[in-house]
């Protein structure tokens, strides 16, 4: 996900610029919550060089590095 960003717009403070969110909720697609960054995919496949399924692929992929390396304890919430 952060190679996805830095890829396409540089770095975090241009993506939240461009998409119209705050630096935190780029921050926080990349630390906890990857599948938030769909809710912008029509905007993100017009302007970008990508398709939804290469987006989706990033967020797939990012929430699997989550699970791997956070991964949640059983009576967790």
């Amino acid at each position: 996900m952060r190679e996805f960003i830095k890829k396409h717009w540089g770095t975090n403070k241009k993506c939240a610029e461009e998409l119209g969110v705050t630096e935190q909720t780029v921050g926080n697609w990349i630390r906890k919550n990857p599948r938030g960054i769909l809710k912008h995919a029509p905007e993100i496949v017009a302007s970008k060089n990508t398709t939804f399924l290469q987006l989706n692929g990033e967020v797939e992929w990012r929430e699997h590095e989550l699970k791997e390396l956070l991964p949640i304890r059983e009576g967790e919430v």
